[in-house]
């Protein structure tokens, strides 16, 4: 039984990762993966202080993580019959009573409150796995309050966000190491409205074309990554959620016709117009992100695809809804 300085104790652990995951959640340029270096972080201090007796000889990752909590269990930080560690190719299946682990108020307070997380155990064995093989790993994990079970998944990183990759050093911001530059509504609407007054019939254009070209970089650099065009979209739409595009979800893929119906809420666009008077008459916006979906699905399709906004949020709805289809249906016989 604990003693109450102990309790005391577990019970600031679990309020410090409780307030960082409440924290990180409201942190831009994707918090989920603070809150992973700041979990993994603490994994590799405890590899800096107790060095290789914790890392064995054996290049299976199942035995990595077996030597890494065997030893931590010798020295009394954990209870290692609470884990159970099982090989799938190169992944590490990582089973846990929630009961005998130290983090469970913790983990039941973000599945309250809903928030991000990342779990302090796997972050440790994400830590031991880089140390002995050098390969990046990430992780997650099934919470299952009703099982008192939790089934953990310790993977390859196959690709990470550029979004993730945000620094700020010697007075410059960078995202995966090119400069970037923030600016807030006020600036992309004085953009719009002084394209408008000059050039207003090369507006709409200039919008496509600049989300085209823009992510179509991003989109060549997430291909490759990813075995099925679903998780290509979704981690494309991740990019351009936490850029601030808005979410974006996959409503139909149609790969034999290579068609889709995409679906934004909370449309950066929408928000910039909305109240504003710079068009006549009511009218759908997004052109950028018609430019941006337009990118990853030619990408992905290998061939040029167009995709046009069939109904916007600024006009009514609570959503705007894009179909994509290949460029060659468009054009006029």
């Amino acid at each position: 039984m604990m003693n109450n300085y102990e309790e005391v104790y577990l019970k600031i652990i679990n309020s410090i990762y409780l307030t960082l995951s409440r924290t990180t959640g409201t942190i831009p340029f994707g918090g989920s993966h603070f809150l992973e270096e700041i979990t993994r972080g603490v994994g590799e201090q405890i590899l800096d202080d107790y060095g290789e007796q914790l890392i064995p000889e054996s290049t299976r990752p199942s035995d990595i993580c077996k030597a890494y909590l065997e030893g931590l269990g010798h020295l009394e930080f954990l209870d290692k019959g609470a884990f159970r560690l099982e090989d799938e190719g190169n992944e590490v299946i990582v089973i846990m009573n929630q009961d005998r682990c130290i983090y469970q108020d913790f983990c039941q307070g973000v599945h309250e409150e809903g928030l991000l997380f990342y779990c302090p155990r796997l972050g440790a064995l994400q830590s031991a796995l880089k140390k002995a093989l050098n390969v990046e790993y990430s992780t997650e994990v099934e919470f299952e309050p009703e099982s008192g079970v939790c089934r953990g998944r310790v993977f390859p990183v196959k690709h990470r966000l550029r979004t993730e990759m945000v620094h700020f050093m010697d007075d410059t911001l960078d995202i995966a190491g090119e400069r970037a530059v923030l600016f807030t509504k006020d600036v992309y609407l004085s953009f719009l409205v002084a394209v408008n007054e000059y050039a207003p019939f090369i507006l709409k254009k200039v919008l496509f074309d600049t989300g085209y070209r823009s992510f179509l970089v991003v989109a060549r650099e997430v291909k490759g990554h990813y075995e099925t065009p679903e998780d290509y979209l979704r981690v494309c739409f991740e990019e351009m959620k936490s850029c601030g595009m808005g979410r974006i979800e996959l409503d139909l893929l149609d790969i034999s016709s290579s068609h889709a119906k995409i679906n934004c809420y909370k449309s950066f666009e929408v928000a910039v117009v909305k109240g504003i008077k710079l068009y006549r008459t009511p009218r759908v916006t997004c052109d950028l992100l018609r430019g941006m979906l337009s990118a990853c699905l030619t990408v992905i399709f290998e061939r040029p695809i167009i995709c046009e906004e069939m109904q916007c949020a600024a006009v009514e709805g609570e959503y705007c809804e894009f179909h994509a289809y290949p460029e060659e249906e468009n054009e006029v016989e």
